[in-house]
Parts: C-alpha cells; sequence; structure tokens
C-alpha cells in the first residue's frame, strides 16, 4: 500500500538544502573514466603527504574491542599542552563538524550569523537545528564587516561563526578584528580548521572573552581527515556543558590514538605543514603567471583564484576531465572564482600542465 512517509518528518526539511561534500576518489575514477591513481585532488584541502608512519603504527596497536574513554582525559590533555589551555577548557569531537553542531545544540539560537561567503557548514547544521541564518556579505577583499554583524546580532543572532582562516577566501583574523566581535555580545564561534598553515590564533584572547570559542580540526594539517577528529577550546564552564550533550562516544578508539599520536609527533607534521605552504606559494605564483588566474592572498593550505576570460564552471569541469579535482561555488559571489589545495609538487605540476593545456583549446 502507497506510504506518504513525509507526514512523519519535518515539513521544513522538505526545503533543506543538503550540504554538499567533495566525492569519493573510486566515485570520481568511474564517473571521469580515469584510473584512480591517477587523479589529482586538490578540491578538499587535505593534506596529500598523509599520515606519518607512527600514527598508522598506533591505530594498528589499539583495541578496538572495548568502548573509547568518553570524557577523552589523555587527548584533552594532550590537546591543552599543544594549545597552551588548561584541559577542562578542550571539549573534542568527530571533526570540527561535530563541535559546531554540539555548540549550536547547546544555545538552541534563534539565529545565527555567518560572514559569506564561508564554510558550508554552518548554515547547514544551523537549519537542522530551526535556527534562522542571517548572511552578511563580506567586504571588498572579503574582509568580515563588523559594523553589519553587530546588526545582525541586535537582530537576534545569538551565535556568530567566523573561520580563520577563511574557507574559501584564505584571510584570517586579526585580533582586533576578534576583539570587536567579542564586544558585540554574541557568542563567538571561530573556526581556526586551517591555522596551522597561517594566520594569527585567537587561543590567547580566551581568558579575557568567555563568550569566545576556538574551534579546530586534525583533518587537515595532521592528515587525519578520513578519522574525524577535532576539538573546540572554551571557558571551561562553556566547555563542561559542552561535554555534558555530546555523544558520549562521539571520537572513536582509532581517532583518539592517531591524534594523541600526531601531537607526540608533531614536529615531524608540521615539517610537511611547511612543505605545503611553500608549495601554496609556488602554486599561487605559477598559475598567476598564466595571466588569466588571479590569486588572492592566502594564510591556508589552498589559494582562491579569480578567473578572467573564461567561465570558472567551465575551467572546472575541463580540469575534471583531465583528472585534476578543484573546487567550484555555484554562488554569486564566488561565481568567478575557483579554489585550489596546495599539494605536493608533482600536484602542482599536473595542475600547470591541465591548465596550460585549457589555452589551446
Amino acid at each position: 500500500m502507497p506510504t506518504d512517509i513525509t507526514r512523519y518528518l519535518r515539513p521544513d526539511f522538505e526545503d533543506l538544502e543538503p550540504y554538499t561534500p567533495v566525492q569519493p576518489l573510486d566515485v570520481l575514477a568511474a564517473e571521469i573514466g580515469i584510473p584512480e591513481s591517477d587523479l589529482v585532488k586538490l578540491d578538499a584541502n587535505e593534506n596529500l603527504y598523509g599520515p606519518i608512519p607512527e600514527i598508522r603504527a598506533a591505530i594498528a596497536n589499539s583495541d578496538f574491542h572495548i568502548y573509547p574513554d568518553p570524557g577523552q582525559a589523555a587527548l584533552r590533555g594532550a590537546i591543552a599542552d599543544y594549545v597552551q589551555v588548561l584541559p577542562d577548557q578542550v571539549v573534542c569531537g568527530s571533526g570540527a563538524d561535530d563541535l559546531i553542531d554540539i555548540l549550536i545544540r547547546l544555545v538552541v539560537p534563534e539565529a545565527i550569523a555567518i560572514a559569506t561567503p564561508t564554510f558550508g557548514m554552518y548554515d547547514f547544521l544551523a537549519r537542522i537545528s530551526r535556527a534562522r541564518v542571517v548572511e552578511v556579505p563580506r567586504t571588498a577583499g572579503f574582509a568580515p564587516d563588523v559594523p553589519a554583524l553587530g546588526r545582525a546580532i541586535a537582530d537576534g543572532a545569538r551565535i556568530l561563526f567566523l573561520t580563520s582562516p577563511n574557507n574559501p577566501t584564505g584571510n584570517g583574523l586579526s585580533h582586533a578584528e576578534v576583539e570587536q566581535l567579542c564586544a558585540l555580545g554574541a557568542l563567538v564561534a571561530v573556526d581556526e580548521a586551517y591555522i596551522e598553515f597561517g594566520g594569527l590564533s585567537a587561543v590567547p584572547l580566551l581568558d579575557r572573552f568567555p563568550n569566545l570559542v576556538v574551534i579546530r580540526t586534525f583533518s587537515k594539517w595532521a592528515a587525519l581527515a578520513g578519522l574525524r577528529v577535532g576539538y573546540a577550546v572554551a571557558h571551561p564552564e562553556l566547555a563542561r556543558r559542552m561535554m555534558a550533550i555530546k555523544q558520549p562516544y562521539n571520537v572513536s578508539v582509532a581517532a583518539d590514538v592517531a591524534a594523541r599520536s600526531a601531537l607526540l609527533h608533531r614536529a615531524r607534521i608540521l615539517e610537511t605543514v611547511r612543505c605545503i605552504v611553500a608549495e601554496r606559494e609556488r602554486m599561487s605564483a605559477l598559475v598567476a603567471d598564466l595571466g588569466w588566474l588571479r590569486p588572492l592572498p592566502s594564510e591556508s593550505n589552498f589559494v582562491l583564484f579569480e578567473v578572467h576570460g573564461r567561465s570558472a564552471r567551465a575551467v572546472r569541469q575541463a580540469l575534471r576531465s583531465k583528472g585534476v579535482l578543484i573546487r567550484y561555488y555555484d554562488r554569486p559571489d564566488l561565481a568567478n572564482y575557483i579554489r585550489i589545495s596546495a599539494g605536493r609538487p608533482e600536484d602542482t605540476d599536473r595542475l600547470l600542465a591541465a591548465l596550460r593545456a585549457l589555452e589551446t583549446l
């Protein structure tokens, strides 16, 4: 018998625009008709050097038959040592997305404010929680419009989400900007997913602003994107309440030991981070030399390029057909831009060859 399953569901989900993640390599390889090993993955800001052997060994030697520590005491202690805060200021989660969701569920805001263009998960998770999303366009050069964000907060936004360095524009927040934002009267969440690649961390401001939360991840710098482990740093009382409502086992045993191993061996991993930053600068200069792609300054592990004389969407599609994967955003404020992750030297070389081939079309 036909059943209308939607009558059991929230009606507002009919209008929910799903978050668009990047597709896995095996699916893309099949779609494009190119072997997976020949793809150049520059579309998701991952660390293409991969996890160091010590992390793989730590995971292999873990016990998976028992539940992980729900309080994540060892991991929180290691993170506290890394960022120079107290362990009771740290909350761990299944990637930064989990921490964003926990924060929204803790506050249950009428509205949140975001400085667009920015990371799409803030909008997605806010709408799932029935929060109104106030989009505040960035100014020229993609700087946050602090007065306009203040008006959004006056209009009911109780959480302000900003990424620093911002995804996809690559620019970071200054301490003066964070201080201005914290003075506006809302909870200010600064997402520092890319902070190891550049930018100024807001962590030193936590002592002065109890309404400040800093969110980070091991996905980018430590090459643990597939394990999903992140953390938030906040005032101890706010952190305690976040801990109280999180899923008990939201960080798996494998993710826990991998993150602790990354912190233990961070000096070695940060060598690859420096390589990625150097490759970011090399890629930016070489692509700019083509004359029709203008790079924006970036403090992250990617570069946003303005496309001149061509369709950005067509450039993405042409590169994809050659097995070079980059990011294009189908939205008015980014319609003429593409974002390219910094990879290894051989990845940049493949990218340049593919871009040069487009000039002959």
